[in-house]
């Protein structure tokens, strides 16, 4: 099981390649890849392969408890957490990848991701799943 980030379900539809069983995926993340094929303009076909891989993907919604996590999250990733001391520079990370972070490490799944946003979080305990497309 794991958590997969936008990258990895674009690079999957622009492979036209299906998506592994046991993959969860974020509420944030379907915003994002609805207003990414918006805003690349992506065709009737591509939309219907990624409203196919929203049907197999299991969402999970965030809560108060997640918000929670995003707040120490965003907080340790700018080395301003109380308890928890980042080990490198700060980092300044998209609200949505905060987000998504929040949410894998909440439901205790790795995130798998294609980039490198969310390297200096393995120091917080997010787990990372690195996908090579």
């Amino acid at each position: 099981m794991v958590l997969l980030d936008t990258n990895v379900i674009i690079g999957y539809i622009r492979k036209d390649v299906s998506c592994p069983p046991e993959r969860f995926i974020s509420i944030i993340t379907v915003g994002e890849l609805k207003a990414f094929s918006i805003k690349s303009k992506w065709g009737a076909e591509k939309r219907l392969r990624l409203n196919k891989y929203l049907q197999t993907l299991q969402v999970l919604d965030i809560d108060e408890k997640i918000s929670d996590i995003y707040a120490e999250i965003d907080a340790f990733s700018q080395g301003l957490h109380p308890e928890k001391k980042l080990t490198i520079s700060s980092r300044n990370m998209g609200k949505n990848d905060l987000w998504i972070a929040a949410t894998a490490y909440f439901f205790d799944i790795p995130l798998q991701t294609t980039d490198n946003d969310f390297d200096h979080l393995t120091e917080f305990g997010l787990k990372l799943d690195k996908a090579s497309l």
